[in-house]
């Protein structure tokens, strides 16, 4: 992953006809896919203007293949980051709407997320804001709602049992200022959850507890959650942990051709060279990214529509 990304990160991854021809339906393609990329040299945050030190274009494209594969671009997003990766900005285009979503992430000197913005056009749609404890930990989320008013607030303070490692993290939310509930998630001692209780206002009655099993691809492949006062548990199975870990994984694209004319033919080649790996029928759900290891990568995933592919292209632009 690129040094830069880490901070968009932190906010924060068939069957196919044995004949590929590289032909490309765009469905946006003035929005999306002409005009030269050029750099902003300065972006606006709030009321100030900052230095741009990397900008991220990023190209959605929704694939459909029988016998010739089709792109249609769905949306695209660049991403504005400042010199000192304090604040950044994210402008996105959703398909054939006109508005423009922005949001603004600010961050303090340790890289943790400190503010958010979001924007539909120049109107406020939302603001989140957090806090951290001395050891870096996230005390306070508050979310403040422009549409309706609302005010979303939780409290967080943690323990760790010193011999086996474990760790809870206990959380109080409140609604309009009004406690709503509580919740304990309790992680072992690779930090990960797996178990989470949840007690309501008086933060003593249970309102259910939730184990989780994980895959192996780390994600979550099975929730088991008990209801105490229906004396009940309801196990729910998630199909995402259930994708073996050959399906998912980063791995190597090669230099890259540039120019806007060039991305959708460099996508198609990819795809190409990767047909077999894209059409493994063991692989029902996948998500592979393709990385030069400088300042690109393609993701590309499993669509939901039988016959789909979801397409991201990323590119990294120093200024």
């Amino acid at each position: 992953m690129f040094p830069d990304l880490f901070i968009l990160y932190h906010i924060s991854l068939i069957r196919h006809h044995s004949t590929m021809k590289l032909h490309v339906i765009l469905s946006i393609p003035l929005l999306i896919c002409s005009g030269a990329v050029s750099a902003q040299h300065t972006f606006k945050a709030g009321w100030k203007t900052y230095n741009t030190g990397t900008i991220i274009h990023e190209y959605s494209y929704k694939c459909d293949y029988t016998d010739t594969v089709r792109l249609y671009a769905t949306d695209s997003m660049h991403t504005y980051i400042a010199a000192d990766s304090a604040v950044v900005l994210t402008e996105a285009v959703r398909g054939y709407d006109k508005n423009v979503y922005k949001t603004i992430y600010y961050f303090n000197p340790g890289r943790q997320l400190i503010k958010q913005e979001d924007y539909k056009n120049d109107n406020l749609l939302e603001r989140n804001e957090w806090r951290y404890d001395d050891k870096k930990r996230k005390a306070s989320h508050i979310r403040s709602s422009s549409t309706n008013g609302n005010t979303y607030k939780k409290l967080f303070t943690y323990t760790t049992e010193k011999s086996s490692g474990e760790s809870v993290e206990q959380e109080c939310a409140y609604f309009n200022g009004k406690v709503e509930f509580y919740t304990k998630k309790y992680y072992d001692k690779k930090n990960v959850m797996y178990k989470e209780v949840r007690l309501n206002d008086n933060n003593k009655d249970v309102v259910h507890v939730e184990n989780f099993t994980y895959g192996e691809n780390g994600k979550v492949k099975q929730r088991s959650v008990y209801f105490p006062q229906f004396k009940v548990t309801k196990t729910f199975d998630e199909p995402a942990g259930m994708i073996p870990a050959k399906c998912f994984g980063l791995r190597p694209m090669g230099s890259i051709d540039k120019g806007p004319s060039a991305r959708i033919p460099f996508i198609l080649r990819v795809m190409a060279k990767h047909k077999v790996m894209l059409q493994d029928t063991s692989c029902k759900d996948y998500e592979y990214t393709f990385s030069n290891n400088t300042n690109c990568f393609i993701t590309i995933s499993s669509g939901k529509e039988p016959g789909t592919r979801m397409v991201r292209y990323r590119l990294k632009e120093k200024v």
